[in-house]
């Protein structure tokens, strides 16, 4: 019997070195967001004695498959597409299973995965239950001046841990535990012209897991030499975006996260950002104010805390709360500084799905070094915002709500860099303040396509930071 299933590109790469559980027969692991499938030629478990099976890959790039380091009992030979994987004898009582991963050469990440099963000699014994133990993500590059990076550990409560750095300047806080953690790993700026880089072990002397050591390589980017500030002709266009039906995949490339991703809950943005694919340099990013599994915000029952690009093309995120931020960055040509004086403005339109998406909203934007305030602000009940939310119209419509703020820098400022923060737990229908996070409360950047049901929705300006003047 074959098997055959689409898979989603995904950056889960803590699961590329996990061995899975023993399951009831072969499987295909499914992630959100990728165009991989894998088909194979028998969902039976290897027998005992040994036996082969092949996985035919569907994938256009280059692929490797990576075997964890753990299942030597398995080997791999491939030709072209075709996978063929050989067990050896399993000379144990008790079944075994190895979770190999297809990664892709150029991304160098694992777009997918599929178990190799094989039974024990007896075929009526326990199967092996191991705990939890895994960390994240195996890699992570940060800009010069960032000071700190975010790294998850996912672990049993009974599973205690420790991280070493290869470089004294990089510290883990915590650097030990047990259960699972959110790790914010603490460096200074980097003024060299090189990079600088560590290696994060995290490691548990636990033997009730399957790998109790892995590595995370954490690389700080080279200091740029300082350029002149440059002030740009009124009109240029910086950075522009174009959320359209036929850039979905263009637009998932860094934006794709499955809710069981290790930094969908953590602070930070996940890693993932959104990049102009119309003109210019920059970024869209949405973060994480809190640890929202930590916070127990979490509905159990429908959990959902991501970002992903949504079938129409529009960037959407699933979980918004207090203090969580958009960030949309724009850099000159050459990467200059934008000088004293330039005049930004930013456009875009946002549009809840749900009236528990957070109503108040604070745009600000970065001068020099300082955050200010875009316009002027409003008094909310201890909080101040200058974007309110609709859920929904009159008609019962979903609303977009059109976000355009026009600055001038007082200072010479590495970027246009614009902030909007959730200053509130509020929803956005009535205000009512929102106690748990559930899947349907989606907030989308609306774009140029939608449902022939809904054309209101259409916005037909792209999102894009240009120079007034």
């Amino acid at each position: 019997m074959k098997k055959y299933i689409s898979i989603f590109l995904c950056a889960a790469l803590t699961l590329a070195a996990c061995t899975p559980a023993i399951n009831p027969e072969n499987e295909v692991s499914e992630y959100a967001g990728s165009r991989a499938s894998v088909e194979l030629s028998t969902t039976d478990r290897i027998p005992a004695e040994g036996g082969t099976l092949t996985a035919t890959v569907h994938r256009s790039p280059a692929f490797t498959v990576s075997v964890p380091k753990t299942a030597d009992w398995l080997s791999v030979s491939q030709a072209d597409s075709v996978v063929t994987v050989t067990a050896k004898a399993n000379p144990s009582a008790v079944a075994r299973a190895a979770r190999l991963s297809v990664i892709d050469k150029e991304l160098n990440i694992s777009v997918t995965s599929f178990d190799v099963v094989q039974d024990g000699s007896e075929k009526d014994a326990e199967p092996i239950v191991y705990k939890d133990f895994s960390a994240g993500p195996e890699s992570l590059s940060v800009a010069a001046k960032e000071t700190s990076a975010i790294i998850s550990v996912t672990a049993d409560d009974a599973v205690a841990w420790t991280i070493t750095s290869s470089n004294t300047a990089f510290v883990p806080d915590p650097a030990s535990g047990s259960g699972n953690a959110t790790v914010t790993v603490k460096f200074p700026a980097n003024t060299a012209k090189t990079e600088v880089s560590a290696t994060l072990t995290v490691s548990t002397t636990s033997t009730e897991v399957r790998n109790n050591s892995y590595t995370i390589t954490l690389t700080q980017e080279a200091a740029k030499d300082e350029k002149e500030a440059i002030k740009p002709a009124p009109g240029t266009v910086l950075a522009e975006w174009y959320f359209a039906t036929s850039q979905v995949d263009i637009l998932a490339a860094h934006f794709n996260e499955a809710t069981a991703d290790d930094l969908a809950d953590a602070p930070g943005n996940g890693g993932l950002w959104v990049e102009p694919n119309v003109s210019g340099k920059g970024r869209l990013e949405y973060y994480n104010g809190i640890d929202k599994a930590a916070a127990g915000i979490l509905d159990a029952a429908h959990k959902r805390c991501k970002r992903a690009i949504g079938s129409y093309g529009e960037p959407v995120v699933y979980g918004t709360y207090k203090d969580d931020y958009i960030l949309w960055t724009a850099y000159t040509e050459n990467e200059a500084p934008l000088a004293a004086g330039t005049k930004l403005s930013l456009y875009f339109v946002l549009r809840p799905n749900n009236f528990f998406v957070m109503k108040y909203w604070l745009v600000e934007y970065l001068d020099g070094d300082e955050w200010k305030v875009a316009g002027t602000a409003k008094e909310g009940d201890g909080f101040k915002y200058n974007v309110e939310l609709t859920y929904a119209d009159g008609a019962g419509n979903q609303t977009n709500t059109v976000i355009n703020p026009v600055v001038t820098l007082s200072k010479d400022t590495e970027a246009a860099i614009f902030r909007i923060t959730a200053t509130s737990n509020a929803g956005c229908m009535d205000g009512a303040p929102v106690t748990l996070i559930n899947k349907s409360h989606a907030l989308r950047f609306a774009g140029e396509d939608c449902n022939a049901n809904t054309p209101h929705y259409s916005v037909k300006e792209h999102p894009m930071i240009k120079v007034v003047e």
